[in-house]
């Protein structure tokens, strides 16, 4: 039995449980609002996405690179905002007013920790207090996994899974629903932070075809085993595009510095690609369309088949598309490399 599989048999038994012993009562929302909050390209205005690479991330291990991350990082967001420094690009999404979670993704290859240092460094320069940042995901114990230090003390830097106490703490008593979802939300997402970048990982999907920003908001909600039928599809798009999530997400920064393009969401050494790099963008459906054009070309480089003849094809990313969460056509997407 595969982890994937073992801990998704466990998710579906426990989140079961949890519903019936918290005795979560049920809420409606609209199905499929429409995506005011979404970040859009002003008219007649390419979308960018950025893509930063240096040979020597692929060097030795991610986490010698601090310094060279952080570089890496502020010439992206630069690029990605159109201003002319590191803290104004900042500044131009974030303010020392924001509670700003940062989502990670700590199952099977893993969001690197200096990858999220580096952003947090960021932050801090652009003024943001430290005690205005939650790093996190679904679980504490796969947080330490992928080699986070728990940090849950008012007024600093805080890094803690929505599980922090035990199965189902942390998640909000009612159900909400939205299109063909009807999940309990992380309370770090709905009720601690007003801002989000996602931090997901350049990585192959066996079902959805990719794991990247949009899909890892299935670490947002009790119950995502759940909604992986029909190449998870339009599940993904229907949580990412809930109140919670749509407004208040407004940066993708995939780590690529370490990639799998098969045989994911799990680790699997054989299809271990070393990008070296970082995508950033603003634009969170064409970070995920620039990034799985990036696997496609890699597949087909290792002689294998694209994702649609596999099986798995990335519908997700053009659903986001076709309900005005961003852009889905690479024509009209600008990519800068630095």
């Amino acid at each position: 039995m595969t982890e994937n599989t073992t801990r998704r048999r466990f998710l579906a038994k426990a989140g079961a449980a949890t519903v019936a012993a918290m005795g979560f009562r049920q809420t409606w929302t609209t199905a499929a609002e429409p995506a005011g909050g979404a970040t859009r390209p002003a008219a007649g205005a390419s979308v960018r996405v950025v893509i930063a690479r240096d040979e020597a991330l692929t060097k030795g291990q991610v986490g010698e690179h601090a310094n060279l991350l952080i570089k890496l990082l502020d010439a992206a967001m630069q690029k990605a905002t159109r201003t002319d420094s590191a803290q104004r690009a900042w500044s131009s999404l974030f303010t020392p007013r924001d509670k700003i979670g940062i989502k990670v993704n700590t199952l099977g290859l893993a969001t690197q920790p200096v990858v999220v240092d580096a952003i947090v460094a960021s932050l801090r320069r652009a003024d943001i207090p430290a005690g205005n940042i939650i790093i996190w995901d679904r679980f504490d114990v796969e947080l330490l996994a992928a080699g986070y230090k728990l940090a849950k003390s008012a007024g600093a830097v805080q890094c803690k899974g929505t599980d922090a106490d035990s199965y189902g703490s942390g998640y909000q008593e009612q159900i909400e629903n939205n299109g063909q979802i009807g999940s309990c939300f992380s309370r770090i997402l709905a009720e601690q932070v007003t801002a989000l970048i996602c931090v997901p990982v350049l990585k192959d999907h066996n079902l959805a075809g990719v794991s990247l920003g949009l899909k890892n908001f299935f670490g947002a909600i009790h119950n995502p085993n759940k909604y992986h039928d029909h190449n998870c599809d339009p599940y993904i798009v229907d949580v990412v595009s809930h109140r919670f999530i749509r407004p208040k997400w407004k940066l993708t920064i995939c780590d690529a510095t370490r990639a799998q393009y098969n045989a994911g969401p799990t680790r699997n050494p054989e299809y271990a690609w070393p990008f070296g790099g970082l995508i950033v963008g603003t634009d969170v459906v064409a970070v995920d369309a620039v990034a799985a054009d990036l696997l496609e070309k890699q597949r087909k480089a290792k002689g294998l088949k694209p994702l649609d003849r596999d099986q798995r094809p990335t519908k997700h990313i053009a659903t986001a598309a076709s309900r005005g969460l961003g852009t889905a056509d690479l024509a009209k997407i600008e990519r800068i490399e630095v």
